[in-house]
């Protein structure tokens, strides 16, 4: 038994392991969670933000309610660009993918073999 086998696992590495557990370890699943989680943020925000102006005009223009609301908006505001982001390179990982499997062999056995990879297609 090696020194790294006794000793009890921290609470922090298990923390950082469950992302593991639930990818697989795999970056498009990892991209996807992501994805879906970005959306759930954003919805949460949406409706953080929408409550307080609201609350802001139905409540007799209480400004913590304006004040608040405009912060939901300002984080929602960031999360359409992360999700935005997160959407372009989810769609181009799967389009990675869907191109290398429909190569014929895709290996490369070859330094040239590599070298011709880099040349420009037309």
């Amino acid at each position: 038994m090696t020194n790294q086998q006794t000793q009890p696992k921290s609470p922090l590495s298990f923390f950082f392991s469950l992302g593991d557990k639930v990818t697989g370890g795999d970056p498009i699943r990892k991209a996807s969670f992501d994805y879906y989680m970005m959306w759930i943020i954003f919805l949460a925000f949406l409706g953080v933000g929408m409550g307080n102006l609201w609350n802001f005009f139905t409540r007799g223009y209480q400004l913590q309610y304006l004040g608040w609301g405009l912060f939901g908006m300002a984080i929602m505001w960031f999360q359409y660009f992360n999700l935005k982001t997160m959407w372009f390179m989810r769609k181009n990982m799967k389009n990675a993918v869907s191109v290398s499997t429909e190569e014929d062999d895709g290996k490369i056995e070859t330094v040239d073999e590599m070298m011709r990879e880099f040349e420009v297609k037309k």
